[in-house]
């Protein structure tokens, strides 16, 4: 089996707070969001035997705990997904996955299957304003892109099904000054997603963007929210859920304390 492969992180602490990780980029993905840095290996491909995937996975095994997943998006390569959770899985991994929610088939079959242990999902935009959602998948901007309102109902239903399911997951929003990541914005993401978080103990992480690499050149030049106002953005999200972290490059992953903020 070829799979269209990224790059390799051989060991990484921050892909699964708590966990050291391998982590694998696999190329592909239906969105074309704006202030993506791993667009390089959206469109290329890089056709490799997965036995070569295995390989890396093999020699990470010393350091690591878990092997996370991500692209690009992870789960638009089916067979791919499968097979290398099923090989770490017998290697006796954590099996992650950083999703953008787009693909509920492929999983629940995963979880069906026992072949994976959290996921990580990024929620762009209010799920309730596929409108929103377009703008930061680039709908409209790029001919591959789907239909957002396709987007928000598949996203939906992959929440639903993990949830359900009981699976652990982390929800994450990248916030972008100007674009998507306002205040407003965030309290909007969060209302949309508080029926999920509420039936779970899952994390809302925001995540503070930062675009000098982005997709859209024209976003190189944005300031990133600085950690206090990445802080401020907890605070908006706190209105609708509890459990609220931020990631931000000076601190890294910090669960916000809203009693003495």
């Amino acid at each position: 089996m070829d799979v269209n492969f990224g790059e390799v992180i051989p060991i990484s602490t921050i892909d699964w707070h708590g966990k050291a990780s391998v982590v694998l980029f696999l190329r592909g993905c239906p969105f074309r969001c704006p202030y993506c840095h791993n667009y390089e290996i959206l469109t290329v491909p890089d056709m490799v035997d997965v036995k070569e995937l295995e390989k890396k996975i093999e020699n990470s095994l010393i350091f690591v705990s878990s092997v996370v997943f991500s692209g690009g998006e992870p789960l638009a390569q089916k067979n791919a997904i499968m097979h290398l959770a099923s090989y770490a899985k017998k290697k006796k991994l954590f099996v992650g996955i950083h999703t953008n929610g787009y693909y509920p088939d492929v999983v629940e079959e995963l979880m069906d299957l026992g072949l994976v242990d959290k996921f990580f999902i990024d929620v762009k935009a209010p799920l309730d304003d596929p409108e929103m959602y377009g703008k930061a998948i680039g709908y409209g901007k790029y001919s591959v892109v789907p239909d957002p309102v396709d987007v928000v109902e598949k996203v939906r239903r992959s929440l639903s099904i993990i949830t359900e399911k009981g699976m652990e997951y982390e929800l994450r929003t990248t916030a972008i000054r100007g674009f998507i990541g306002e205040p407003d914005d965030i309290a909007k993401i969060a209302s949309s997603i508080a029926p999920y978080l509420s039936m779970s103990s899952a994390t809302y992480v925001i995540q503070q963007g930062i675009p000098a690499n982005a997709m859209d050149e024209n976003m190189r030049d944005i300031v990133p929210f600085s950690r206090d106002e990445m802080l401020e953005l907890a605070g908006r999200a706190h209105e609708f859920v509890d459990n609220v972290w931020i990631r931000t490059k000076e601190k890294g992953n910090e669960k916000v304390n809203f009693e003495s903020n």
